[in-house]
């Protein structure tokens, strides 16, 4: 049991003398030189190591590695990325044992798997083992931070972040992900749970086959625990009919010598077990809890999923002045608490939200048109430069002197371009929904880019709103056929005459836009516009108002 002293034990007015894991106080002193000749003989006499002093009110931190911790078989481990986000007001340390050469390569892969971080602390040459680089690590850490968890896939990591006092887990301890709470219970059927545990055994015996992957261990071992994810329903009910197959096999029958084949091994894995009858069993309840989900997500907004990349464009004033080191670009990404425009939902950004990815040292960069081929300015570099104030998301970019920033600036002028855009995924617990699912607020988001170059009218009541960027998004949101579309504008922009339904299709289009209590007037025809008057008489359908609208319609979709 290592020893330590720390000068803030509410029991002893001077430095103490503690244990890790234990509360007990071994001794009190009034110098910090006796406390440490105290641990100091103590941990000779018990043949342990004395840690030094640690900082029990230090800022709070909780560590993580990357290689099979954060990454698993080249995949994200979304639970603990879900993990470290259920801690708001404590600062991500990512401590690896890949070398600092590797720095650039390892930000810009945690970066583009959406981890927040507040610090990338590599090894610095091979003089040091990983494990001997994460104890010396620990140590250092303790004596400013107060370390809260290292999460570590290898045991003797964990081991030395125990040794300095750090509680150690690993990756498959870390609890399940706090997943936005739903009506439908996700928990798997005793049946289930029995033949993951039975899959498990069979594959401790090295029953398994070769193609067995890692991830379906670990996720066998979630059933086990009563824990399915809704992505795993899905993928439960894909893969059992993909492979109903695997059960004609001779050694699929249990009367067989080499029962259970490997296709039943993965069957049990998977939480089927008992032929193609129990496989179609799991299958039927699989389908059932993917319809459930469906119909709880069409109540709540379309069945849109908020952990994808979305993007939001925002017309506010920016401008471009000239400085002595060239041009600066300011302006606001986004504003805090004003009502987006139908999304189908209504959507508001509350004040914080942008909080933890400012504060994390994740590289956003400012890229033209969502272009990453075109990069204006990035935080890592400080020519990007990102703040919440009172208002919202507060931009400042010094634009290079290339083509690209001299463009942004001329178009930026002429008000060609008149807002920014920006991507962002939304971890768990990071938005809210109203009771119908027809109002939504982001809380917190993950910040991934910043954009401009992208056109936008002045529209009414967008300063500071958000608008979906895609008409391909409007027409899957509002259930409309996206070719059909497209043919009809381009009907109404040669004067030629649409059907009802073609109308009926434009009208759905600009209302998921613009709510009709919302939508500007329509100017009367003046009576010297004949040819107007013989687009509104064509087919008894309004050609004028859909005219307007369609011009309305592609402005707005000008940025695409």
């Amino acid at each position: 049991m290592p020893y330590y002293i720390t000068d803030e034990k509410a029991d002893c007015s001077g430095w103490a003398v503690m244990a890790v894991d234990s509360d007990e106080v071994f001794g009190c002193h009034t110098t910090k030189q006796s406390a440490i000749d105290q641990a100091v003989a103590i941990s000779l006499a018990e043949e342990v190591e004395f840690l030094g002093e640690r900082n029990e009110s230090g800022p709070q931190v909780v560590v993580t590695d990357i290689d099979g911790t954060l990454f698993i078989d080249g995949e994200t481990n979304e639970n603990l990325l879900a993990y470290l986000d259920s801690f708001p007001d404590t600062s991500i340390f990512v401590v690896t044992g890949r070398l600092e050469e590797d720095r650039e390569r390892t930000s810009n892969e945690l970066t583009d798997a959406g981890v927040r971080f507040d610090d990338l602390i590599m090894r610095p040459d091979e003089s040091l083992t990983s494990n001997e680089f994460k104890a010396e690590t620990a140590v250092r850490l303790m004596e400013t931070y107060n370390v809260m968890v290292a999460v570590d896939n290898d045991e003797g990591a964990r081991s030395a972040y125990r040794a300095a006092g750090v509680t150690a887990l690993h990756p498959n301890e870390v609890p399940a992900s706090r997943a936005e709470a739903r009506a439908v219970d996700l928990t798997p059927p005793a049946y289930m749970v029995d033949a993951a545990r039975k899959g498990l055994e069979w594959f401790a015996e090295g029953l398994a086959g070769d193609g067995l992957t890692g991830r379906t261990v670990r996720e066998a071992r979630d059933m086990v625990a009563g824990q399915v994810s809704e992505d795993k329903w899905v993928r439960i009910a894909a893969w059992i009919s993909r492979h109903l197959v695997d059960l004609d096999s001779p050694d699929a029958n249990p009367d067989s010598d080499n029962y259970p084949s490997a296709g039943v091994v993965a069957h049990a894995l998977w939480g089927s077990d008992g032929g193609k009858s129990g496989a179609r069993r799991v299958l039927s309840y699989a389908e059932d809890i993917i319809g459930r989900i469906e119909a709880e997500n069409t109540n709540r907004s379309k069945g849109r999923t908020v952990s994808k990349i979305e993007t939001r464009l925002f017309v506010n004033d920016f401008e471009v002045r000239e400085t002595a080191d060239g041009m600066t670009l300011t302006g606001y990404a986004a504003r805090f608490n004003e009502p987006s425009e139908p999304l189908p939902f209504i959507e508001r950004i509350a004040p914080g939200a942008f909080k933890r990815s400012l504060r994390a040292k994740n590289d956003i960069k400012l890229l033209w048109n969502h272009s990453s081929s075109d990069v204006l300015g990035s935080t890592r570099s400080g020519t990007l430069r990102l703040y919440e104030d009172e208002m919202g998301l507060r931009v400042e970019a010094d634009l290079p002197d290339t083509q690209a920033g001299r463009d942004a600036k001329v178009l930026i002028q002429r008000g060609d371009v008149t807002g920014f855009s920006f991507g962002f995924t939304v971890p768990p617990n990071g938005d809210t929904w109203n009771s119908d699912g027809t109002e939504r607020t982001l809380k917190s988001v993950r910040l991934l880019e910043v954009s401009t170059g992208v056109a936008f009218p002045a529209y009414p009541s967008t300063n500071g709103t958000a608008q979906v960027r895609s008409l391909e998004e409007i027409a899957t949101a509002i259930e409309v056929d996206l070719e059909m579309v497209t043919v009809a504008l381009e009907k109404i922009s040669a004067g030629e005459p649409i059907t009802e339904v073609e109308k009926e299709m434009i009208e759905s289009v600009m209302d998921a836009l613009v709510p009709a209590e919302e939508a500007p007037a329509e100017e009367a025809p003046v009576e010297d516009a004949p040819a107007d008057e013989a687009m509104t008489e064509q087919n008894g359908i309004d050609q004028l108002a859909l005219h307007r609208k369609k011009l309305a319609l592609m402005e707005l979709l000008e940025s695409l």
